[in-house]
């Protein structure tokens, strides 16, 4: 049933309740108002039955005085009284109040008319008889004024009665009247009270019910869905509860492969972290060169190798295991109630499995293989404890060739490198979280020309817990293995743009200003829509501000890192190409990558004069940088003859120790 018709039922029952209630008080109020109508008419008719009698009296007395003295002279007032007494008891017979007195008032209308003729014969009779004659008249007169007189008397004894009666009966009707409509009324505000709770258990307590139940499930509970409720309670229970299941589902699962996601799975390790009864391993995997077949086959054949990866583990794992897929091409096994053994032989099935599988793109066959580490849960782990210990056994499998599984022993020297990464990770996300880094810069000085304006790099150190510098070789290693490193560029360009607004007025004497980007940066597309949100809305010229790459970074993914230098590019900002020389590509690089100035490689410079090799490499690249209309900066000058050397090359800019070194910005 519908709310409207739960509603309808309501409207209608009160409204018949309260016509019932209205009728039933109209009908006694009726019955009492009749009962008032009546006792007033009584009270009239007693008031003209009053009026007869004292009539009636001074009829009798002259009567009793005609006939008992003779005296003629009263004879025509007695019957004009007596006449005006038979019309006024013949009036009040027809009244069907009197209807039960007809009787009595019959008779009295005869014996007025008996006496009248008594009257007529006294009148009739001669004075010298009238002696003789009234004593006989007397004694058939005295009977008839009698009963006329008990007659009279008994009809306003009656009717004093009959009102008497008539006000009790009214009294008593009153009180019931009133009775009834202070019980009539009693019931009607029990039965409204019956009646809204029935509507309050239909619609209200369901609705409180579905609001109880839904924030229960918005807290992260279940969703109960509510029962016996209308049409419409129950469609949108049921709608909520398939939406918080969904919804539910979403928030646990890997919406690609179906697999539990990380929040689902670190949960569980929760679940399972105080068990010291049964056994545990988790299993670490990760896919070797899968970031290749992505970024040469595209998103949609990546997405088919995870799905089918993702196949592969549910089908080697028995029905209580839990399989994760972490993010990107990293998974997780959770090996619940299980030996050593046993736990090795699904890892090494599932690496098996998954060097079946393949992929064709276009003429080239890909083949997949996974690196996957195995930690045992002990006694004393904890989810982190157990989390690092799979992380470091699946980096150990893949340093020691890919496409193997390690068994996680924490008396391995790796394995304790591997955590102080762990513990070097922890600290470089604190300093991202807090901004515990600090600027520095380092001037880079023309040698061709002067007064072209300032032109420095842009360096970042990291602050330790004792508030001391670290270096950036210890920590941007481990941030760039941990792919923390486009986090800190985000924030080091963050900090320059702050700091250059708040500083404006140093701005009209910069030339450039150089800052690093890592190799991951490229592929960051949140880092790319920082960059142009930032210089879209710019209180700062881009042009002033230039990126410099790597040349290792930039050749791992060319596609991807020409459309990033591009978009950048259309802001007006430049690119450089940093550490030019020290990857394995070719030259042909500088014609691929939209770079606007070639920095070359240090370990070149240092020792360019000493070895001819160093020499002739930096003379090509000189070459090959003015062919392509590109500047050139050399890196690691420390000695003056260097300096002189590379001014006779055609090197446009000099940075190192020779000219000065890193300071802070600030």
């Amino acid at each position: 049933m519908r709310i409207r018709s739960y509603l309808a039922i309501l409207v209608i029952t009160g409204l018949l309740g309260a016509y019932a209630l209205e009728q039933v008080i109209a009908y006694h109020f009726t019955h009492v108002q009749a009962l008032a109508d009546k006792y007033n008419k009584s009270m009239l008719l007693a008031k003209d039955l009053e009026r007869i009698e004292n009539s009636a009296a001074q009829f009798l007395v002259s009567t009793d005085l005609v006939v008992a003295s003779g005296n003629t002279y009263l004879i025509y007032g007695s019957k004009n009284m007596g006449y005006y007494l038979s019309n006024e008891l013949t009036e009040i017979s027809v009244d069907s109040y009197f209807k039960k007195f007809d009787t009595q008032i019959q008779r009295s209308i005869i014996n007025i008319k008996k006496i009248d003729k008594y009257l007529d014969i006294i009148g009739d009779i001669p004075p010298n008889e009238l002696e003789t004659r009234l004593g006989h008249l007397l004694d058939e007169y005295d009977p008839i004024s009698l009963t006329l007189s008990q007659d009279i008397q008994f009809l306003l004894e009656e009717t004093n009665n009959l009102i008497i009666q008539d006000a009790t009966e009214l009294k008593q009707e009153k009180l019931f009247m009133n009775t009834v409509v202070w019980v009539g009324r009693g019931v009607f505000f029990l039965f409204v009270i019956l009646l809204w709770s029935w509507a309050n258990r239909k619609i209200c307590k369901p609705i409180n019910g579905l609001i109880v139940s839904s924030h229960k499930a918005l807290a992260g509970g279940s969703f109960k869905a509510v029962k016996n409720a209308p049409t419409e309670i129950m469609e949108l229970s049921n709608d909520f509860k398939f939406l918080t299941h969904t919804l539910s589902h979403q928030a646990s699962h890997d919406p690609l492969t179906e697999l539990n996601n990380r929040r689902a799975f670190e949960r569980e390790l929760n679940n399972i972290i105080e068990d010291n009864e049964h056994r545990y391993f988790l299993c670490f995997i990760d896919l070797d060169y899968f970031k290749t077949i992505n970024d040469s086959c595209g998103h949609a054949a990546g997405d088919e190798i995870l799905i089918n990866v993702a196949r592969i583990l549910k089908d080697n794992v028995r029905s209580y295991d839990t399989v994760a897929r972490l993010g990107g091409d990293e998974f997780a096994i959770l090996i619940k109630h299980c030996e050593e053994a046993k736990a090795l032989k699904i890892a090494n099935q599932i690496k098996a499995d998954i060097n079946q599988l393949t992929y064709q793109c276009e003429t080239e066959t890909f083949k997949l293989s996974a690196s996957i580490g195995v930690a045992p849960k002990t006694p004393k782990s904890t989810t982190t404890d157990l989390l690092h210990a799979a992380d470091v056994a699946c980096s150990l499998a893949k340093s020691s060739g890919r496409n193997t599984v390690h068994l996680f022993d924490i008396n391995d020297v790796d394995v304790s490198e591997q955590q102080q990464d762990m513990q070097s990770v922890h600290q470089i996300n604190n300093a991202i979280a807090n901004g515990s880094f600090v600027l520095y810069k380092q001037d880079i000085v023309p040698l061709q020309q002067q007064n072209t304006g300032k032109y420095f790099e842009i360096l970042v150190r990291m602050l330790d817990s004792q508030g001391g510098i670290v270096s950036p070789a210890s920590f941007f290693p481990i941030a760039e293995r941990y792919k923390l490193s486009s986090k800190i560029d985000l924030w080091v360009i963050n900090a320059v743009y702050d700091y250059f607004v708040e500083h404006s007025d140093q701005v009209k004497d910069i030339a450039t200003i150089s800052i690093n980007l890592s190799g991951h940066s490229l592929t960051d597309n949140e880092l790319e829509s920082f960059i142009i949100n930032k210089f879209t809305h710019s209180k700062l010229p881009a042009d002033k501000f230039c990126f410099e790459i790597t040349e290792t970074a930039a050749i791992t993914n060319t596609k991807r890192a020409r459309l990033f230098m591009d978009n950048i590019k259309a802001l007006g900002c430049r690119f450089a190409l940093d550490d030019f020389g020290s990857g394995h590509s070719s030259y042909a690089y500088i014609k691929e990558l939209p770079t606007d100035i070639i920095k070359i490689d240090g370990a070149f410079i240092t020792n360019m004069l000493d070895n001819p090799l160093d020499y002739t490499t930096v003379k090509s690249i000189c070459e090959i940088a003015k062919a392509a209309g590109q500047e050139i900066v050399a890196e690691f000058v420390e000695e003056e003859n260097v300096v002189e050397a590379l001014t006779q090359l055609g090197v446009d800019y000099a940075q190192g120790y020779y000219f000065d070194k890193p300071e802070p910005l600030i």
